[in-house]
């Protein structure tokens, strides 16, 4: 029996890197902060965002609107680059600040309103509203060329054992669902493991050893090649995924993720994988968010696959994600008995990067319970 891990985001929130759409927001600002510090022009403009001094300031560029517009009390240290793009924004008398694209200021909007955003969602959604298209894609293809700028600065991690134990340890037949015990053998080390890799960092490269039998698919594309990655929208079962073919105009398909998948073999590659033999199929850090529902829905409702494992995140306030990410995978199945009967449960899942832990209780030996170290 043959093992494919869905690695997405939170398997590198789980190593400690910041590599959520709300980090990289954050990054963004503080790169135009930096620049906004250091400028000997008086117009800024990346395409997106534009920052233009104003002529009745006086002053020749932005570095010297920190030594002289502004003067900052030497006891206080020196600016930050928060505090000068505040300034930047919000003193009309100083400059014309210009965010060009709606899209993008919703994007803005929703990382600081919810801590959190879905970059893909928020696309999905303009594009279905736009009259051109190709405005809404250029935008897109901007925000992936600074995403893979932001990735690619993130410095490298060490290898989590736990995690490492979780990807090669056993297919417990307990996990098997009721109609695939068939399938199930009493060698249950897995046979092949495919990592495939949603995110575009190498992480996941480090967890297989180099056998023929371990293989990791960035399905998604990888930083060190930027023209790879996939970054766009994937749901064909949407009702009004058909209203946009019917369009004829190939612009609003440019960044649907089926049709990006031609582009390599890997796609491929994984389908080979999961026609080859039975498979458990473990999530470790994927939402299974309905922007991946196409490819999610060709792993989930395969004859082959016999179950579904969740390795969910476990909060510092004790409460964790199992149920949402269970929720997510329902909205890939069209029969929800079959649902059921793949996903495992709950007991027997475990948080990502943790395991349980049998604990003797002290008044009485025989008696054990199972906590999440």
């Amino acid at each position: 029996m043959n093992r494919i891990i869905l690695i997405g985001n939170g398997f590198d929130l789980a190593h400690g890197l910041k590599t959520s759409y709300a980090d990289f927001i954050d990054w963004y600002w503080r790169e135009w902060g930096k620049s906004l510090l250091r400028s000997g022009g008086k117009l800024l403009d990346d395409g997106i965002c534009s920052f233009r001094l104003k002529s009745n300031v006086g002053l020749a560029n932005w570095y010297d609107v920190w030594r002289y517009y502004y003067v900052k009390d030497l006891k206080y240290g020196l600016w930050k680059e928060a505090e000068v793009l505040e300034i930047a924004k919000q003193d009309r008398e100083l400059c014309d600040f210009t965010l060009k694209s709606l899209f993008f200021q919703t994007i803005c909007e929703e990382a600081e309103n919810k801590k959190w955003v879905d970059i893909e969602d928020v696309y999905y959604y303009f594009l279905k509203l736009s009259e051109n298209p190709k405005h809404i894609n250029d935008d897109l293809e901007f925000i992936k060329d600074k995403l893979v700028e932001y990735l690619t600065s993130l410095q490298d991690v060490p290898v989590n054992h736990k995690i490492k134990d979780q990807i090669l340890g056993l297919i417990e037949k307990e996990d098997v669902a009721i109609g695939s015990m068939g399938k199930w053998d009493d060698v249950n080390l897995p046979d092949n493991i495919m990592l495939l890799n949603f995110n575009y960092t190498n992480t996941a490269d480090k967890y297989l050893p180099k056998l023929d039998k371990y293989t990791v698919n960035h399905i998604h594309g990888t930083i060190s090649n930027p023209e790879s990655v996939i970054f766009g929208y994937g749901d064909e079962k949407d009702d009004e995924y058909e209203v946009l073919m019917k369009k004829n105009d190939n612009e609003y398909l440019r960044h649907i993720k089926s049709f990006r998948y031609l582009d390599a073999s890997n796609y491929r590659k994984m389908l080979a994988f999961i026609e080859s033999a039975p498979y458990q199929l473990c999530i470790m850090g994927h939402s299974c968010g309905v922007s991946d529902r196409t490819l999610l829905s060709t792993l989930f409702e395969h004859d082959n696959c016999v179950s579904i494992k969740p390795y969910y995140h476990k909060k510092d306030d004790g409460t964790d994600n199992y149920r949402e990410i269970v929720f997510n995978i329902a909205r890939n199945f069209k029969d929800p008995s079959m649902m059921r009967a793949r996903v495992v449960e709950k007991e027997r899942c475990e948080p990502l990067g943790k395991v349980r832990e049998v604990i003797e209780m002290p008044h009485n030996p025989k008696l054990k319970i199972e906590s999440s170290l």
